[in-house]
């Protein structure tokens, strides 16, 4: 039997703290919430499992199928989707009673001191303004949100399928304490982000900005039905979990930066790749109004410190299984 994982053990004490802060408060089904996550992750993972077998294929090398075939490769497998799973389900509990548990926003600081950052100007319009010609704003409008989702399955079907336990295993430590600390950090400092907060600059653009627009406007519909349902009134629409309102920090450009990081190390073209995505989600994160620009900074630094931690405890764990001492080394591969 393998021991328990840090992305195991941390996803179920965070999932019990959410559970005992916020017991009254959930009012979707856990099961069938999180079978569904469970389906998507599952779709990922055949998806990289299939690319990397065609791959493997063409180049004539068995050495993937032999490893993919393992019972040990399976079982990891299956951790993997189910407390990733259990990790959406609860980074998305902890962000969507936010309101509830601290109702107070900081948007206000968020602003000023975004400015403060950049020379007393505010960030935020500045890039709306430099980007303001409608085709960049409907092209900024489309790519948010689709090259998160885009980013997010070419990142986990990356991973899913890695035939390198130490990396999979590095990679769900640091990705699950990115989400959850992400989490928290929006209860730490509550704040529903620039457009919501400051909703006039970004009206003027209602044309170019008409996806995201739409889209706030959702996510604000379920924000006041979380309310509704904390004042014991009956909400107007079904609550979905993952439609939680918090800006600070952006993990959407922390996800990007955190895979950068990893892929800088295992796949060139994907660090270009996830290298522009970066830039996008950062940029697009303002100019639509989603984000501060403080918001995406403190994303990238949770993204680094929680790389660094979790490629130095794979580096430091392989080093111990090929010391003399540490039996076979061809366990590294496993």
């Amino acid at each position: 039997m393998r021991r328990v994982h840090f992305f195991e053990i941390f996803t179920v004490v965070n999932l019990v703290a959410i559970a005992l802060l916020a017991r009254d408060t959930l009012s979707v089904s856990p099961i069938a919430t999180c079978i569904n996550f469970f389906i998507g992750l599952l779709m990922q993972a055949v998806a990289g499992i299939a690319v990397r077998s065609l791959i493997a294929l063409v180049r004539r090398d068995r050495a993937y199928f032999r490893v993919i075939r393992t019972g040990a490769w399976i079982a990891d497998t299956l951790r993997l989707l189910v407390f990733t799973t259990l990790m959406i389900f609860t980074y998305g509990w902890i962000k969507l009673v936010t309101p509830i548990l601290h109702p107070r926003l900081f948007d206000q600081e968020l602003w000023d001191l975004d400015r403060l950052l950049f020379f007393g100007l505010s960030p935020s319009v500045f890039f709306l303004d430099l980007f303001s010609n409608r085709t960049l704003l409907r092209a900024f409008d489309w790519s948010y949100a689709n090259i998160f989702y885009f980013s997010a399955f070419i990142a986990l079907a990356y991973f899913f399928s890695e035939p390198s336990r130490r990396v999979r295993i590095a990679f769900a430590n640091g990705n699950t304490a990115l989400w959850l600390i992400g989490a928290w950090l929006y209860m730490l400092v509550p704040s529903v982000g620039p457009a919501y907060r400051f909703p006039d600059i970004w009206m003027a653009h209602e044309q170019a900005l008409r996806n995201t627009q739409m889209l706030q406007a959702l996510l604000m519909r379920n924000y006041q039905n979380v309310m509704r349902i904390a004042a014991g009134e009956t909400p107007t629409d079904v609550i979905r979990i993952i439609f939680g309102i918090a800006a600070f920090p952006s993990l959407h450009v922390a996800f990007q930066m955190y895979v950068f990081l990893w892929l800088r190390r295992l796949w060139t073209w994907g660090e270009v790749l996830f290298g522009f995505f970066v830039l996008a989600i950062l940029l697009g994160s303002m100019v639509t109004g989603w984000h501060y620009l403080i918001d995406g900074l403190t994303g990238i630094a949770l993204a680094w410190a929680c790389y660094a931690v979790a490629w130095r405890w794979m580096c430091h764990a392989e080093q111990s299984e090929a010391s003399p001492d540490s039996g076979d080394p061809s366990l590294l591969s496993g």
